[in-house]
C-alpha cells in the first residue's frame, strides 16, 4: 500500500514485520521448488551434466527480465509488483514440475520443459524482486537497513531448513521423479500463500516514482557512481563463483559420491543451516570490518572448496559427516555474498532516486552477466573435466567422483580473481588510495 509520505516508526515495525512472514513461508516454498530439488529432479530425468550446470546458471540469466519488475514497479508500487510477479513465478514451477509427465513421452523433451519452465521461474522471480533491496531501503532507516536485510533473510534460512526436513523425510519414504514432481507442486501452493503477505507492505511511493523516469538515463546516471560500478564487478565475480560451485557440489554427491536424493537434502539442510547464522552475523560483521572485507573473506572461503573436494571421502561413515561440513560451508559463503552484497548497494547508492536505475544495472551486470557467464563456462568446463580427467594418472581424479574434483580445481580461478578484486581500494579521483572500496558501516 503506497501512503505517499515517509513512513512512521510502527509503519516501518509493521512493513518489515510483514516482509519477514513473506520471507519465512517463502523459504518454506523454495525449499520445495529451487535449485537443489530442480538438481535432483533432473538427475532423476536423466538430464545431462551440462543441463544441470544450466540450471544453476538459471538464477541469474532471469535477471535479463529486470525491466518488466521496473514497469510493474512504475504501475503498482515495489511490494505489489513482487506479490503479483510471486504468483506468475510459482505458476512457472508447474512447468517444471510438469516435465515428469514428458518424461514418460521423451526424456529429452522433458529436459527442455524443465529448462524452460526453470527459466520463466528465475525470470518471474527476478522481476517480482527487482527492487527488493530499495523496497527493504524504504521501509528501514539507513541505520535499520543492514539489520533488517540479515533478519528477512535469516528468516527465510530458518523455515527452510525445518521445510528440508519434512522433504527429506518424504523423500526416505517416496521416491523418483513422481514424488519430486509432487513437492514442487506443494512448493509452488505455499508460495503464492506468501504473496499475500508481501503485498499488505506499506511504502511511500518514492520507489514508484523513482520506476517511471526514464531507466536508461537513470542506469547511466547511476553507473557514474565509481563505488557502484567497483561493486557491480565484485558481485559479478562472486555470483559466478556461486553459479560454478553450489548446483555441481549436488551433482557431486548425487552422482559422483551415489547419495540418494534424501542423503542430499540433508547436506542441503546444512547449507541453509549456516544461511541463517550467517543472515543474522552479518549486519554485525559489516558494521565492524566492513562489507568489502566480509566479501573478500567469502570469495577465500569458495576458493577453499576445490580442495575440499580433494580430500573429500567418496564413501565409507566419514562421507556423510564430511558432506554436511561442506555444504554448511558453502551455505555461510553464499549467504554472507548475498546479506553483504544487498547492504553495499544501499551504501554505495544512498540517494533513493538513484537506486531503482541503479539496482536494474547492477542485477543486470552482476546477475544477469554472471548468468549468462556461468552457463557457458559450466558447460565447457563440466564438458572438459570429462574429457581430461581419464587421461590424468592421479588416483584423486579416479572413479565417478573424479571428474567433478577436476571442475573444481578448473573453476578455481573465479573465486581467486573475486577475492583479488574485493581487496583491491577503489581509487577516487584526487583522492587517496587508503579510500575503502565501500564505506566501512553497513
Amino acid at each position: 500500500m503506497i501512503l505517499g509520505r515517509k513512513l512512521t516508526a510502527a509503519e516501518r515495525c509493521r512493513s518489515q514485520n510483514l516482509y519477514c512472514a513473506f520471507n519465512f513461508i517463502n523459504g518454506m516454498s523454495y525449499m520445495c521448488l529451487g535449485e537443489g530439488v530442480l538438481v535432483l529432479f533432473a538427475a532423476q530425468l536423466g538430464a545431462p551434466n551440462s543441463v544441470v550446470s544450466l540450471l544453476g546458471a538459471l538464477l541469474y540469466v532471469g535477471y535479463a527480465m529486470l525491466p518488466i519488475g521496473v514497469l510493474r514497479t512504475a504501475r503498482r508500487g515495489a511490494a505489489a509488483c513482487q506479490a503479483d510477479f510471486w504468483i506468475a513465478r510459482n505458476a512457472a514451477a508447474l512447468v517444471t514440475a510438469s516435465a515428469a509427465a514428458v518424461w514418460v513421452v521423451s526424456p529429452q523433451a522433458s529436459w527442455a520443459v524443465l529448462v524452460a519452465g526453470a527459466f520463466l521461474f528465475y525470470g518471474c522471480r527476478a522481476a517480482g524482486s527487482a527492487l527488493f533491496t530499495p523496497l527493504l531501503g524504504d521501509v528501514s532507516t539507513e541505520e535499520e537497513a543492514s539489520s533488517v536485510i540479515g533478519r528477512t533473510t535469516g528468516f527465510f534460512n530458518l523455515s527452510a531448513v525445518a521445510a528440508i526436513a519434512c522433504v527429506t523425510a518424504v523423500m526416505h519414504r517416496w521416491h523418483g521423479r513422481i514424488a519430486l514432481a509432487a513437492i514442487i507442486v506443494t512448493g509452488a501452493a505455499l508460495g503464492i500463500c506468501s504473496s499475500f503477505f508481501v503485498r499488505g507492505m506499506y511504502e511511500t511511493g518514492a520507489i514508484r516514482d523513482a520506476a517511471r523516469e526514464p531507466l536508461r538515463a537513470g542506469m547511466r546516471r547511476a553507473l557514474r557512481n565509481r563505488a557502484l560500478r567497483r561493486l557491480s564487478l565484485d558481485w559479478f565475480l562472486l555470483n559466478l563463483s556461486i553459479i560454478l560451485f553450489v548446483p555441481i557440489s549436488v551433482l557431486a554427491l548425487k552422482r559422483g559420491c551415489g547419495f540418494a536424493d534424501s542423503r542430499a537434502m540433508i547436506c542441503a539442510c546444512a547449507q541453509f543451516g549456516a544461511g541463517t547464522l550467517a543472515s543474522f552475523v552479518c549486519g554485525p560483521l559489516c558494521r565492524a570490518f566492513g562489507p568489502r572485507r566480509v566479501m573478500a573473506v567469502s570469495a577465500l572461503g569458495f576458493a577453499a572448496v576445490p580442495f575440499a573436494w580433494l580430500l573429500f571421502p567418496e564413501t565409507g561413515p566419514l562421507a556423510m559427516p564430511s558432506a554436511i561440513m561442506l555444504f554448511f560451508w558453502l551455505g555461510g559463503c553464499y549467504y554472507a555474498i548475498y546479506n553483504t552484497t544487498n547492504a553495499a548497494f544501499l551504501e554505495a547508492c544512498p540517494d533513493k532516486r538513484d537506486q531503482v536505475a541503479g539496482s536494474v544495472a547492477v542485477n543486470l551486470l552482476a546477475g544477469a552477466g554472471a548468468g549468462v557467464a556461468g552457463s557457458a563456462l559450466g558447460a565447457w568446463l563440466v564438458s572438459i573435466s570429462g574429457d581430461l580427467v581419464s587421461a590424468l594418472p592421479f588416483h584423486a581424479f579416479a572413479g565417478p567422483l573424479g571428474q567433478f574434483r577436476l571442475f573444481f580445481l578448473l573453476v578455481l580461478p573465479v573465486p581467486v580473481a573475486a577475492l583479488l578484486v574485493c581487496m583491491l581500494p577503489l581509487q577516487k579521483r584526487g583522492a587517496d588510495a587508503r579510500n575503502a572500496a565501500y564505506p566501512t558501516v553497513c
